[in-house]
């Protein structure tokens, strides 16, 4: 086994070995491949000695870069992803890391598996209760929000687990490499139809269904015109996919297209009044902050991980889980050009995070993490306590 210790005596900035395997494999990007593609991009500009890694099955190693094969020193293996390839062997990423002398960093994005384990199989339900249960012996575990970090000590508590040190650090509403829109777009007239974007997957907890027959309620209650276009792909439910195709055949002016590539993304949402986020459980939302990122208010779901991202402006928030309430919402942005003006306004003057600010909050926790404690900080008042929760 290469010998993969010492790199905090090498250097101010802590080594990190970057586990991205499944992202760089995968045809398709998810919020999670987002996070770990724009993190990796931001720890790099942040000075942090980056090495991606993955899993060699066949030599049952970690995957190194060729230049750097046996003569890596590092400080952290860093999980942004989850680590489909050990988990499926029925290994532990975190074991594996202490085997190599290295700390573990990881992040955690949702409980959705566990809360929701109905929607998964046996065998997926086995693989991610091996993932949430590495998580137990994680040196340092970054939660998108309270939420999530809430969900996983209550979890590793129900097991009988330990609960090691969380630390909150929100993603960013930066959509991708795209400069921030800064003007509002020409101003929906009355007759206009209302053109709305929803960006999700087409799994049962993203909510679509509901969010069409709100759609076409809207449409009957007052003959309003309101254009739905849907991007996302499908996702393994065929059931659930045909009663989504059935709706849309319903509906007066709604679209739907697999998956957008940024570019592609950026111009549907310029073509919007507004996007909708139908989903009520999340981890974070990404498309929430995205779509006021570039310009675009949004409505979403007044529970789960949107309670604690969507305020401050931009958002119309409501329930999600009532077919009534997003026609009500959906017929107030129709007959109400003035309100998407006004939720446009408060859209492009909401501050929000970058990549950048994010990455800088990963790097400088794993920094702190790294250095020395002296015995002041080792008690409840130390420096490392403050920086966990």
């Amino acid at each position: 086994m290469v010998d993969l210790r010492g790199g905090a005596a090498r250097a101010t900035s802590p080594r990190v070995l970057y586990w991205r395997e499944t992202t760089d494999a995968q045809p398709f990007e998810t919020g999670i491949q987002r996070v770990t593609r724009q993190l990796a991009d931001g720890l790099v500009r942040h000075g942090v000695d980056l090495v991606p890694v993955g899993w060699d099955a066949g030599r049952r190693l970690l995957r190194l870069p060729t230049p750097l094969q046996g003569e890596l020193a590092a400080d952290w293996l860093l999980l942004p992803e989850i680590p489909m390839s050990l988990l499926s062997e029925g290994l532990d990423p975190i074991q594996l890391a202490r085997a190599y002398g290295l700390r573990s960093a990881a992040i955690v994005h949702d409980l959705i598996p566990v809360r929701l384990s109905h929607l998964y199989d046996a065998s997926a339900q086995a693989l991610y209760g091996r993932y949430f249960r590495m998580f137990a012996n994680t040196d340092l575990i970054f939660a998108t929000t309270d939420l999530v970090a809430g969900h996983l000590r209550t979890h590793l508590k129900t097991v009988g687990l330990t609960v090691p040190p969380i630390v909150v650090v929100p993603l960013p509403g930066q959509f991708a490499h795209t400069s921030r829109v800064q003007e509002a777009s020409v101003k929906r007239r009355p007759d206009d139809p209302l053109r709305l974007l929803t960006v999700a997957t087409w799994e049962p907890r993203k909510n679509l269904s509901r969010l069409l027959r709100g759609v076409h309620l809207a449409q009957d209650r007052g003959g309003l015109q309101i254009h739905l276009t849907l991007v996302g792909r499908r996702d393994s439910y065929p059931e659930h996919d045909a009663e989504i195709e059935a709706i849309l055949t319903t509906i007066p002016g709604a679209t739907a297209r697999d998956r957008a590539d940024d570019r592609e993304l950026a111009e549907l949402y310029k073509a919007s009044h507004a996007s909708v986020y139908p989903s009520c459980d999340e981890g974070f939302g990404m498309p929430v902050l995205e779509s006021l990122w570039l310009g675009r208010p949004c409505v979403c779901h007044a529970g789960s991980a949107m309670a604690e991202v969507a305020p401050g402006g931009g958002t119309m928030m409501i329930n999600m889980a009532d077919d009534a309430a997003i026609a009500t919402a959906l017929t107030r942005l129709a007959a109400e050009p003035s309100l998407i003006d006004q939720l446009t306004n408060d859209a492009l003057a909401r501050p929000l995070r970058t990549w950048d600010n994010y990455a800088a909050d990963v790097a400088s926790r794993l920094q702190l993490a790294s250095e020395p404690q002296t015995p002041s900080q080792r008690g409840p008042a130390g420096r490392y306590q403050e920086a966990v929760r």
